[in-house]
């Protein structure tokens, strides 16, 4: 789509918002919207987080249902999002959508590992729900008794089924589609469910916010936005050219509008491309890796580096708040001090050497079932 069309839909939304809704009133008091879209400040998770739930909802609009929803706190503080039915239809059907382009069959069993259940959907559709906060052995013993033509889940629960599944030379075979959700699928990471799997392998990425934003079906390149109702917009970054940050404007939620909203993801583009399709997500900002003179690093600079040494099998980066950082890598390889070395040069010729680093070579931990594997995380909090 046009970015001038792209751009008069915004402003369309934007200036209803603004009359209508307290929290963009307080947000675009000052900005001067009508002259410069850019010059609008964007709402952002604090800052919805902070908003009282009435403030959020458009003044014509306040007799209309929401359903309430709480996100995951990735960002280690969890909100509640607000939807109206209209837009939560938008979503099932872009989500259904794109599990049929990825391969998905209406009436084909499908096992969903979530931390959520829509019973609406199971019994129509011959959907089955199972806890990703369950130990794995249960998990995968669900996973075989249920024999799923579907299976879809966070990539740390399918990973961890994966090498379940491997370890005992089993295989599941019903099985044609897998669809790794919730964190960052790279080649790697997806190298190892197509090895236990042997199966098409899709990615999604979605949000409480939205519901699904944006998908890549089984050997395609680039992702596909999920619905026309979503407006992307990309925010070059100062600290790093190859990579943008997400805006996402949803224009099917009319009651509780979320409106030029920062995800806080970065995305890299395909640049040889005209229409410049999202090519990856790449890490989110409050994980950027924080150097002494306040300048930022993206999670994306660090996976460069490290995502193609032989030998690692799994690693882990963890600034501290005293912003010396932890690497934590599991290698299939002897030559520990060799890939040690190797690690050690590749962060000092991304971050300099003004950072103190600790290398230990053990089984990196994913967490507790149902929680999120950031491999590249930092707990600094320094202003950009």
């Amino acid at each position: 789509m046009p970015e001038a069309v792209v751009d008069a839909r915004l402003l369309t939304r934007m200036r209803e918002v603004a009359r209508h809704v307290e929290l963009y009133r307080r947000l675009w008091s000052t900005s001067g919207i009508e002259r410069d879209l850019q010059k609008a400040p964007r709402l952002d998770k604090a800052a919805l987080r902070a908003c009282k739930a009435e403030d959020r909802v458009h003044s014509g609009r306040r007799g209309g249902r929401l359903m309430a929803e709480l996100s995951s706190g990735s960002s280690g503080e969890p909100m509640t999002i607000y939807c109206d039915r209209a837009a939560l239809r938008a979503r099932r059907f872009a989500f259904l959508s794109a599990l049929i382009r990825s391969g998905y069959r209406p009436g084909q069993r499908c096992l969903l590992l979530t931390s959520r259940r829509d019973s609406k959907w199971s019994g129509l559709a011959r959907w089955h729900y199972a806890s990703i906060a369950e130990d794995t052995d249960s998990l995968a013993e669900r996973v075989k008794n249920f024999s799923p033509r579907v299976l879809y889940g966070p990539l740390s629960t399918l990973e961890l089924l994966a090498d379940h599944f491997a370890k005992r030379n089993e295989r599941l075979p019903a099985l044609a589609l897998v669809v790794s959700t919730a964190e960052q699928l790279t080649p790697e990471r997806k190298l190892s469910l197509d090895r236990t799997f042997g199966v098409p392998v899709a990615d999604f990425y979605g949000m409480t916010e939205f519901g699904l934003v944006a998908y890549r079906p089984p050997g395609s390149q680039h992702f596909v936005v999920a619905r026309s109702s979503l407006i992307l917009e990309f925010i070059p970054i100062p600290h790093d050219s190859a990579i943008e940050q997400l805006i996402v404007t949803d224009l099917a939620e009319r009651t509780s509008p979320l409106v030029r909203y920062d995800t806080g993801d970065f995305v890299r583009r395909d640049g040889s491309r005209t229409d410049r399709p999202i090519l990856e997500f790449a890490g989110r900002e409050f994980d950027c890796i924080a150097l002494p003179n306040g300048c930022r690093v993206s999670p994306y600079r660090i996976d460069v580096a490290l995502e193609h040494l032989p030998e690692l099998r799994a690693y882990e980066v963890l600034q501290q708040p005293d912003l010396s950082i932890d690497v934590t890598i599991d290698v299939a390889s002897r030559n520990v001090d060799g890939i040690r070395s190797a690690i050690a040069q590749k962060l000092a010729a991304v971050l300099g050497n003004a950072l103190p680093v600790r290398i230990a070579a053990e089984a990196v931990r994913r967490g507790p079932p149902g929680t999120k594997f950031r491999p590249i995380r930092s707990l600094a909090r320094i202003s950009a």
